[in-house]
């Protein structure tokens, strides 16, 4: 996104470079994102081989994650036949620009919830992110980010699927069968998430995330929902839409605090019981002690966005 939220441009900036692919399984590699100091994030990639092309899961923000993809498909040998975005937040789509230029080809499939987000959330971020830039209000590096999050907003028709996915389907991958879920008022108005039968894994996008859930977009109670759909899933392996490989036990216990948090957040506990509530659950498996500034300041404004029942009105979208 353009934005997250004011504070968000200041503490989304305290993780390491994200490492090269990764091998999930045979077949399937993982492009980490990650939050590198002074930038907005990237959301994780997931490229998926076929016997005849690849499938490539989300395509990041910045021309470094796109250039890791890029490598990541010449080692293949393969053409890149589809892509499948998530969701639309800007972490997870930008690359697409480049990409479709680079692979003529290819097809995106996405759900229809980016065209209420152009008209909507995107641009009321952008109408706020320019009389800020203007005025100096955005320090550097960060104010580099946000006028390319702009540039990519100005090109919004762009982003919009070839292919939009309307309900569940099973699509080709370049011969390999992979299995769309779509989900309607959870992270954002649509959310599509994938299952690949022959290896056990889930794609879950922005449904799970560390180091905290982003809410900026979402419908609390829609996204409960899905994350029981995924729980129902026999996967082996889920790749989140920020983060590390999760086991099904380890996404158990993710999904446990998630509603923890929700339940917490809507009660009458002061906002930092909540936070650090989280933080505790988290950092029990995979959340490094270094980040617990960030991740209670991220925690306690949804806390807030959630008790003033903001996000309950994307329930309704």
């Amino acid at each position: 996104m353009i934005a997250r939220a004011a504070f968000a441009l200041l503490v989304l900036c305290a993780a390491p470079a994200a490492a090269e692919e990764k091998p999930v399984v045979p077949g399937i590699w993982l492009i980490e994102g990650g939050f590198e100091p002074g930038r907005q994030p990237d959301g994780n990639s997931v490229l998926i081989e076929g016997p005849d092309g690849l499938l490539l899961v989300d395509t990041g923000r910045h021309a470094s994650h796109t250039a890791k993809i890029e490598a990541a498909i010449a080692a293949r040998g393969k053409p890149l036949v589809r892509i499948v975005n998530t969701h639309w937040h800007l972490d997870h789509v930008s690359g697409n620009l480049t990409l479709k230029a680079k692979h003529p080809n290819v097809r995106v499939s996405a759900s229809d919830a980016i065209d209420g987000a152009l008209t909507g959330f995107l641009k009321r971020s952008a109408d706020s992110a320019r009389p800020a830039l203007e005025a100096g209000k955005i320090p550097e590096p960060m104010a580099s980010e946000v006028r390319g999050d702009l540039a990519t907003f100005a090109r919004g028709n762009e982003l919009r699927p070839d292919n939009v996915v309307r309900g569940n389907a099973t699509i080709d991958a370049g011969g390999r069968k992979v299995e769309l879920h779509l989900t309607r008022n959870a992270a954002t108005a649509g959310d599509v998430w994938l299952y690949d039968p022959q290896s056990r894994v889930l794609v879950a996008g922005d449904l799970v995330t560390d180091p905290v859930p982003f809410l900026d977009t979402a419908c609390p109670d829609g996204w409960l929902k899905a994350l029981d759909a995924i729980a129902a899933t026999p996967f082996a392996t889920l790749v989140p839409g920020h983060g590390g490989l999760m086991s099904q036990a380890s996404f158990i216990e993710w999904k446990q605090a998630f509603a923890a948090f929700l339940d917490c957040a809507r009660g009458t506990q002061k906002p930092s019981y909540c936070t650090a509530a989280w933080y505790d659950s988290q950092t029990a498996h995979s959340t490094p002690p270094a980040d617990k500034l960030r991740i209670l300041t991220m925690a306690d404004y949804y806390v807030g966005r959630i008790r003033s029942g903001e996000l309950d009105k994307n329930c309704a979208a």
